[in-house]
């Protein structure tokens, strides 16, 4: 008779707690998102990423042993969760060489992609090591708006045909809807399309620059009088490692120019090889082609962490910050500065804390305190 005895398992989510507390008292990184590519087989309008989608660009993205040498500091300094995006992850023909490099080191590994691309022999290698999750961008259940969006006709029944194939595969996955000027007229028929694939709805709203600073898919960003009327309790926390919002109306504690969670627990790695603290953090960057990932992190934690508001910004005293998307990076390509208030941030906050609030806030740049 054997007298191994099985291991003793937890429920996912006093895991996940468990892992966040250890890491936040050890000073600890454990998620790491790392851009595979740029390269994408659609244009949509809003992509922070497009303007490197062109074939110039590609040499410059990491090769496979760079990408092998990196998921291996990873797992030495103790990464749990890794998010691999892109562009498209699965434009890169070595696509499954890196995940199941990475399946091999223990990550929880969490996918990003447009969903178009799935075929049933993906979906069936996928089967053999599946991933902790797979997220897909749904952006409208028109086809003619969804083509439109992405700039690539049949792209809408590429998506439905790509939900498919995981629903039948058994993999998981979850919808992600970025609620936009041209499709917000549209949450309901999402919503019940999302649900109808055993998924829960939910929603972001916010917008980027794109990575060359081009500021043109700003233009597609919902009215803010459009968010006061949505469901607040379907608004989900952002991407990329930004920290959630809550309710007190307080001004901030410090000066920290970036008063989310960079510089705690997540590191963002762009397809070039750039380190950073995440995905829109481009005020300090190390290349990882000329550091270790452990010195790369010590450098890019210290800079940002003393990064600091030196003028007399709005932002310094405003009472709505926690509902605020403001990003300093966004804020020097769009406002000229990274301490400069986001006009539109700051509405789209006020409407937020509107939402939750049972007094009226008061708007940043009506205060007396913009510079």
């Amino acid at each position: 008779m054997s007298d191994r005895r099985p291991l003793a398992t937890i429920p996912y989510g006093t895991f996940s707690e468990r892992a966040h507390a250890r890491a936040a008292a050890d000073c600890q990184v454990i998620k790491a998102q790392l851009e595979l590519t740029y390269r994408c087989n659609l244009h949509c309008r809003h992509c922070y990423t497009d303007p490197y989608n062109d074939s110039a660009w590609f040499p410059r993205e990491l090769t496979l042993a760079e990408i092998y040498r990196l998921l291996g500091e990873m797992r030495e300094i103790g990464i749990v969760w890794l998010n691999l995006t892109g562009g498209d992850i699965f434009m890169r023909p070595d696509f499954f060489d890196i995940y199941e490099a990475a399946a091999g080191h223990g990550f929880l590994l969490q996918l990003y992609t447009n969903g178009t691309l799935f075929t049933r022999a993906i979906v069936e290698r996928l089967q053999t090591r599946p991933p902790f999750s797979i997220d897909i961008s749904c952006h409208s259940v028109d086809e003619s708006q969804f083509d439109w969006f992405t700039q690539v006709p049949g792209s809408y029944r590429a998506f439905r045909r790509g939900v498919e194939l995981l629903q039948a595969g058994g993999l998981p996955f979850s919808l992600k809807t970025k609620l936009m000027n041209w499709n917000a007229g549209e949450i309901e028929q999402l919503r019940q399309f999302t649900e109808a694939a055993g998924q829960p709805f939910g929603y972001t709203t916010s917008l980027s620059p794109r990575l060359n600073g081009d500021c043109s898919s700003l233009h597609y960003r919902i009215d803010p009088n459009t968010v006061r009327r949505l469901p607040a309790n379907q608004e989900t926390a952002p991407d990329s490692g930004e920290c959630d919002r809550h309710t007190p109306l307080l001004p901030p504690s410090h000066d920290r120019l970036f008063r989310c969670g960079c510089g705690t627990d997540t590191i963002h790695i762009n397809a070039w090889g750039e380190l950073s603290t995440c995905t829109f953090q481009y005020e300090t960057r190390v290349s990882l082609r000329e550091h270790s990932l452990s010195d790369g992190i010590e450098q890019v934690f210290a800079a940002t962490r003393g990064l600091a508001y030196q003028g007399e910004s709005a932002c310094r005293t405003c009472a709505v910050h926690t509902f605020c998307d403001k990003q300093p990076t966004q804020a020097r390509w769009e406002s000229g500065h990274p301490e400069s208030p986001i006009p539109y941030a700051c509405d789209i906050a006020v409407a937020r804390a509107s939402r939750a609030v049972p007094i009226t806030p008061i708007h940043p740049l009506r205060a007396g305190s913009c510079p």
